[in-house]
């Protein structure tokens, strides 16, 4: 790190409501030593220092993701991209299939990710034999955007011992052709048999993939990063390698799934808050429900043209409710993945039976998605004090298929920032990359514009200001992880982390927001990344 480093010569955005702006910077060992007027920063130095001229571009704390999956963003880095625009049609999928075979030894797996049968031309999931004529002789296995549907060719299936007597579990369902037979997508927990039937990768793997991945957020801002999900131990010690060897791309707060690892951390004595500045374990995560676009969240009412459809839930109401308890007990903040209605109103009912049993001050339990809200719903997250985690990018890229799913009036406060706001809601925006890309100035301008990629406007009244959505993306993931006294505002003795943009966003209309990039990234007091 540098010994001092002094920033200026440009806005600077501190989001200390007691100094909203600042001319200048000044970085000390890891740490911000002043923040003001340059004459007051200057007063401040010891000795030689480097200096950083903004040249009137604007700067703000170090982002800070408050939901994504960097081992995933990784691992996304050696598959194939599908998402559109770029890929508009099962024709160009099996295009892209039969490319990656042609480069793939024999039997070699085929992964991809990111298409939304609602963008491609066909309207439909790509199926079993589309992809078995584009790769004959290799497993494929594509996921789509949202991680909660793959498709898999008949090679993947046959690996993953799924035939037509296979049985849908309570949580996940095989999708069926008029004769029975599977069609290659899966839903939910039945992708798990595919994933199982490929080998495991070890924690050298995911230790690359963290560096890959890590290297990807730093590129758009990012400082600070909550991974989504560590369930298995070398994903936990691939996090340790790199924390030991000085390495880790962001600060890491570690959401752990609760079956996996709530007991052996509760029987150690480890709680949320566990760890450093640069790497602390978090919430006990939980699944409770799918996806929108998969029509398995879990909701009141039924999905369009499906009657009998309100999504799946992933574990029991009740299973819901003992986890949460016995995390609660065990002194961990919790996370729970709640995307529909009745989902997120189950996750309420738990939260609220478990503080009455056990009253914890300040316990910051969250909802991630935190998607179908009505009224109701949003007066009891203000109530209970819990903290949505929406993902400010989902309606760039998934407002066609909410609505053909939905129709308008169910998503009136799907990521309803300017509601949150005026309700006193902390909610902190999340990509859930690589489920959207980690870019956060689309989260920025679809929080501004509330525009899909297409142009098109979603309940514009819930569009916030360009700074109160870097708010979202700074001040209020440090306060979902119980990080605000540390990070997330430019205020003397918090960590030296800053993010400078190529313009001053204040400045930029709002639809060419997304157009705009990061020039440099600070974190520690040291350049990480610069453009």
């Amino acid at each position: 790190m540098h010994k001092q480093l002094l920033v200026h010569g440009g806005p600077i955005l501190t989001m200390d409501p007691d100094r909203p702006v600042a001319d200048a910077v000044l970085m000390r060992f890891g740490k911000i030593v002043a923040v003001g007027t340059m004459d007051d920063v200057l007063a401040q130095r010891a000795g030689p220092v480097e200096e950083l001229d903004l040249r009137g571009r604007l700067a703000t704390p170090g982002l800070n993701d408050a939901h994504a999956h960097i081992m995933m963003t990784g691992f996304a880095q050696t598959e194939i991209p599908l998402a559109a625009p770029a890929v508009q049609s099962i024709a160009q999928i099996r295009v892209l299939v039969a490319e990656r075979a042609a480069a793939t030894p024999e039997g070699g797996w085929i992964v991809g990710q990111g298409y939304d049968q609602a963008t491609l031309e066909e309207q439909r999931h790509p199926n079993r034999h589309d992809l078995d004529g584009a790769a004959p002789h290799h497993p494929v296995f594509l996921w789509r955007s949202c991680h909660h549907i793959a498709v898999a060719n008949s090679r993947a299936l046959e690996l993953a011992g799924i035939t037509a007597q296979t049985p849908d579990p309570d949580d996940g369902t095989i999708d069926r052709d008029e004769s029975g037979e599977p069609t290659g997508v899966l839903r939910e927990s039945v992708t798990n048999l595919v994933t199982a039937s490929r080998s495991v990768p070890t924690e050298a793997d995911i230790a690359d993939a963290l560096r890959a991945g890590g290297l990807e957020f730093q590129r758009n801002g990012f400082t600070s990063a909550t991974e989504a999900g560590i369930r298995l131990p070398e994903q936990l010690r691939a996090y340790q390698r790199l924390w030991r060897d000085d390495a880790l791309p962001l600060r890491s707060y570690l959401m752990m799934i609760i079956d996996n690892t709530l007991d052996e951390l509760t029987a150690l004595g480890i709680q949320t808050g566990f760890g450093d500045d640069w790497l602390r374990i978090g919430p006990a995560k939980l699944f409770s429900d799918g996806s929108i676009g998969g029509r398995t969240a879990r909701t009141r009412a039924p999905y369009e043209g499906e009657a009998d459809n309100v999504g799946l839930w992933m574990i029991s109401q009740a299973e819901i409710e003992e986890r949460v308890i016995r995390a609660h007990d065990a002194g961990f903040q919790i996370g729970i993945h709640a995307i529909g209605d009745a989902a997120i109103e189950a996750v309420l009912d738990a939260y609220e039976k478990a503080q009455k049993r056990n009253p914890r001050p300040d316990a910051r339990h969250r909802i991630e998605h935190c998607s179908l809200l009505d009224e109701g719903l949003i007066d009891r997250i203000q109530a209970l004090g819990v903290i949505p985690i929406p993902g400010t990018t989902f309606l760039h890229y998934m407002r066609p298929v909410y609505l053909q799913n939905l129709g308008a009036e169910r998503v009136r406060y799907a990521y309803a920032m300017r509601t949150f706001a005026e309700r006193g809601i902390i909610a902190a925006a999340s990509s859930d990359a690589p489920v959207v890309p980690v870019n956060p100035l689309l989260g920025i301008q679809t929080m501004v514009t509330r525009k899909d990629r297409l142009g098109d406007e979603i309940f514009p009244e819930e569009s916030i200001s360009v700074e109160d959505a870097l708010r979202a993306y700074t001040w209020a993931p440090a306060y979902a992880s119980f990080s605000e006294r540390r990070k997330g505002t430019l205020a003397p003795g918090l960590l030296a982390d800053l993010t400078v943009f190529a313009s001053d966003l204040r400045q930029v209309g709002p639809d060419d927001l997304a157009t705009q990039a990061v020039d440099i990234t600070i974190a520690d007091g040291r350049v990480v990344f610069e453009r």
